[in-house]
């Protein structure tokens, strides 16, 4: 008898199991309709960003690519911290605020600040906006008024670009007329 128990447990668990595996994830209104969880996240390991040169499109974070007319390449690294959430386009869905870094294989290596931005249809990524070379990023804020805040360690104006970056900067952009702006 305790055995047919068992027995009778086990199989209303795994279908419950299975039942909770099968509806995670959505939420259904009735029997036809089921509504996706919204993207709180966007991921913009994958995105296209514009920079002053061309576009460079992504491949899990990373992108080389070959400087027209010569020999050199240019590696391209989406920064995981710092990276900032928020709707800065005003349309109810969250973007990205990400940091760029390009290394062309001499001494700079050059920082920009970009954003994945939602569209009608997807994601996009946006025009680079170039920071300065070997700065040390520590914070991005973003707000739903589309103002970012992007603060970094840098140099004095007279410093060697040898020396540790030690001077916090501030620096504040807005999302206006789909473009990233330093205002």
């Amino acid at each position: 008898m305790k055995k047919l128990l068992v027995l009778i447990v086990i199989i209303i668990a795994g279908l419950g199991l299975y039942y909770f595996e099968r509806t995670k994830g959505t939420t259904s209104i009735n029997q036809n309709i089921k509504i996706q969880p919204s993207v709180e996240h966007p991921d913009a390991t994958n995105a296209t960003f514009i920079f002053e040169d061309g576009s460079i499109k992504l491949k899990n974070g990373k992108a080389n690519t070959n400087i027209a007319g010569s020999s050199i390449s240019v590696d391209t690294n989406l920064i995981e911290e710092p990276i900032a959430y928020a709707d800065i386009n005003g349309d109810g869905k969250n973007d990205t605020i990400v940091i760029l870094s390009q290394d062309g294989g001499g001494s700079g290596i050059f920082v920009y600040l970009a954003a994945y931005v939602s569209g009608n249809v997807e994601y996009k990524g946006s025009n680079a906006v170039f920071i300065g070379d070997r700065v040390s990023p520590k914070s991005i804020t973003a707000g739903k008024d589309g103002i970012i805040t992007f603060e970094y360690l840098d140099r004095n104006e007279n410093d060697p670009m040898a020396s540790e970056p030690t001077i916090l900067k501030k620096t504040t952009f807005v999302w206006k007329n789909r473009i990233l702006e330093e205002i």
